[in-house]
């Protein structure tokens, strides 16, 4: 009888594993595409970063926490493309979705990860709510040179990073404003 609710604890367990793994993405055709609404967060050292001043840029957007361990597993890949690409024309805004009371942890994680990219804040979930709605971690936006939401992207498994190369190498090669 004991070994009944174990059975299920861990059964609940692994179904979570799944869910969280499992990754899904859309694309969206050029044509269908739809500007990202706008906003205005602060990085990790009180720059305020506006998504419309990266208007010619591609951005990658992701929504993070410390506590999200495919989070964790995602961003140094995103750091890596961020830097090869910048001269490119790529930004990655990393928005930390941590509350002010565990965002020392996420300073941590950044020093120890050696994350370059820009970090933002979110820590009362503002950006969130409009932009991940659903409030999962990870979740990635891909936005083009034009500001719309050209991808996006639930979750993160191994391979995900090759994808996402992909879409950004895409994204790249496309024109953008004149």
């Amino acid at each position: 009888m004991k070994m009944k609710p174990v059975r299920h604890f861990l059964s609940a367990i692994a179904i979570s594993l799944v869910c969280f793994s499992t990754a899904q993405a859309k694309d969206i055709e050029i044509n269908d595409r739809t500007a990202v609404t706008d906003f205005s967060l602060e990085d990790t050292k009180g720059k305020v970063v506006k998504l419309s001043a990266q208007k010619g840029k591609v951005v990658v957007i992701t929504f993070w926490a410390t506590w999200c361990a495919p989070c964790l597993q995602e961003l140094p890949h995103l750091n890596k493309f961020y830097k090869k690409h910048k001269k490119d024309g790529l930004t990655v805004l990393a928005i930390n979705t941590d509350g002010p009371d565990t965002f020392a942890k996420a300073k941590t994680i950044i020093k120890r990860k050696r994350l370059k990219m820009p970090i933002l804040k979110d820590p009362e979930g503002e950006v969130a709510a409009i932009l991940n709605p659903r409030g999962t971690n990870p979740y990635t936006l891909f936005v083009d040179r034009f500001g719309r939401l050209a991808a996006d992207h639930q979750g993160f498994a191994k391979g995900d990073e090759i994808k996402a190369l992909a879409k950004i190498t895409k994204l790249l090669a496309e024109p953008g404003p004149s």
